[in-house]
């Protein structure tokens, strides 16, 4: 088959901007905004230390500072204080700052508006407030729910899910980002991982879901009450929802059933682990049938001594006692075990008593005897069997299906089970071609789903876009100080390192301690030849000319050679 050839750079970029012009929508503009619907999430993936590169690809100020479309700042923590660096000049923040996303001009209305951070491609809308806790730089997003929801959605359940599946992913998300953040009493709503929602940010090639939760825009769902629902969701509950209160504690919310799930259970793309036991247990096949043989020793107690595993045949397996009433969710496995056991005479001659089929042969006897041995699902059978799905959670649903020698344990449930199932909604619109409503009936009864008076968001007044887009003017050149002579001193030098990664018309501090908040002794120009002395091995040299002596920041500097 003759390959298509993939298209160029110049292609690809044209593609983005037609499908950016048609994706992000035209804000409202004023000279602030309502909060309402206005999600905070907490950046954790990033695992933010002491840096965090920013590029804003859209419109941003800064406590009043206008930035050009494209600009990259670093912020740094590593003086103790936010330090935000751009183009040779350092901003003192203290210990937070705000990243005010405004609202683009009609020039360039339908451009995406956003922030990208630590060079990764994710796109993330909105404001960006930054604090320090233990030293550490601490991010959260400030986001309309829509436009969250483009970072979540698409990770929640893959762009590929069918349309409705992908609509009822989006009305559940946005009721639960929304519900937590009437709940919230804290300076963030939700975190950006698993513990709420997978958030990353927008890519445009998730066009299915963009289109998705466009179709869906404002709908919520509310109990009878008119409360939003807590709307949660798993990727797979095994073949049946689970009850809130079995997972988290709490009272029950009649939304939030324990019901069967044959549509998660019909789906081949569901998680499932599977353990296969012969029923002709063998000595030292497995770990499990170790187990199984130990429990019915213990059955026959002091008899046990001429019990091997060769003597065990598995009759039947079947999971037992619920760990809830009506739960699938079983704590034991049930074995029935035929066991055949070799006894003896006495040695007084007196008749030993033997179990039903014993056939004396030669001073010995073999009997046959059924027993009954339970082995614990949690955490026996699940370890042995390699089926944990849910690190430690024991919700996995077990069950046990039958072949002609051998029985298949098999353990299904991706998450903890509550509410919407996304195999199960795959399943019902892939096969069944359900829409979002009755899906969302399905899994929360009784509740409805409408769209909500949230109040919008409004972004502040743009900046100029003939600002944005138009260098400013150049700084009108002033005379510099001559640069210092290294000539005494380079005999000292371990090599020479010359001042170039700031502005031609800016100075570099040369400080009396490795700290931004050493006092400075005096200013260094662009081109300066330095001696370095020492690397201090945090980021710092002592650095000296034939005038001064201190320390500079590596970062600022360029090795040009051996003394």
């Amino acid at each position: 088959m003759k390959k298509k050839r993939p298209a160029g750079p110049a292609v690809f970029l044209a593609l983005l901007i037609l499908f950016m012009t048609a994706v992000f929508p035209v804000c409202s503009c004023a000279g602030g905004k309502t909060a309402d619907n206005v999600i905070r999430v907490l950046l954790t993936r990033l695992k933010l230390t002491d840096r965090l590169d920013i590029s804003l690809d859209g419109s941003y100020t800064l406590n009043g500072l206008s930035f050009q479309r494209g600009s990259r700042l670093v912020v740094s923590s590593s003086t103790g204080r936010i330090v935000v660096y751009y183009e040779g000049m350092a901003m003192d923040c203290g210990n937070s700052l705000l990243l005010v996303r405004h609202c683009l001009p009609d020039e360039t209305a339908g451009l995406e508006n956003g922030l990208r951070l630590n060079g990764e491609y994710y796109l993330h809308p909105g404001d960006l407030s930054m604090t320090l806790k233990d030293g550490q730089l601490r991010a959260i997003l400030h986001t309309p729910v829509e436009e969250y929801l483009w970072g979540v959605v698409p990770y929640e359940m893959s762009d590929s899910y069918p349309a409705e599946a992908l609509k009822v992913q989006a009305i559940c998300s946005r009721t639960y980002a929304l519900n937590k953040k009437a709940a919230s009493n804290i300076d963030y709503d939700v975190v950006d991982n698993t513990n709420d929602q997978a958030y990353y940010g927008i890519q445009p090639q998730n066009t299915r879901s963009l289109e998705a939760i466009r179709a869906t825009e404002g709908i919520c769902g509310y109990d009878k009450s008119g409360k939003l629902l807590q709307c949660y969701y798993s990727a797979s509950n095994g073949g049946q929802t689970e009850s809130a209160s079995h997972v988290w504690g709490g009272g029950d919310q009649e939304y939030l059933p324990v019901r069967p799930d044959p549509y998660d259970l019909a789906n081949p793309a569901g998680t499932v682990r599977s353990f296969r036991l012969g029923k002709t247990v063998s000595l030292g096949f497995g770990v499990l049938e170790t187990v199984l043989t130990d429990a019915v020793r213990a059955v026959f107690g002091p008899e046990n001594t001429g019990i091997e595993s060769d003597d065990l045949v598995i009759l039947s397996c079947v999971p037992a006692d619920p760990m809830y009433p009506g739960s699938m969710v079983s704590t034991n496995l049930l074995f029935s075990v035929l066991v055949t056991y070799e006894g003896s005479t006495s040695d007084d001659g007196e008749e030993e008593v033997y179990f039903d089929g014993a056939a004396p042969m030669g001073g010995y006897s073999v009997a046959t005897r059924t027993v009954s041995v339970k082995i614990p699902v949690f955490p026996t059978v699940e370890s042995l069997g390699q089926l944990d799905i849910n690190m430690g959670s024991n919700n996995e649903i077990v069950t046990v299906r039958e072949t002609e020698d051998a029985f298949w344990i098999e353990a299904r449930r991706f998450g903890h089970g509550v509410g919407m199932s996304q195999r199960g909604a795959q399943w019902m619109a892939q096969e069944y071609g359900m829409n979002w409503e009755s899906i969302l009936a399905f899994y929360y009864p009784g509740a409805s789903f409408r769209r909500s008076s949230f109040a919008g968001y409004v972004l502040p007044s743009p900046v100029s876009a003939v600002f944005l887009a138009t260098p400013g003017p150049a700084a009108t050149p002033t005379p510099r100080p001559t640069l210092m002579p290294v000539e005494k001193t380079s005999a000292r030098a371990l090599y020479l390192a010359e001042v170039t990664n700031i502005g031609e018309n800016s100075y570099l501090n040369l400080r009396s301690a490795p700290s931004m908040n050493a006092p400075v002794l005096r200013q260094l120009y662009y081109g300066q030849v330095l001696c370095v002395l020492e690397e201090t091995g945090d980021g710092w040299l002592r650095v000296c000319t034939d005038d001064a002596e201190g320390f500079v920041s590596a970062a600022f500097v360029e090795t040009v050679g051996q003394k």
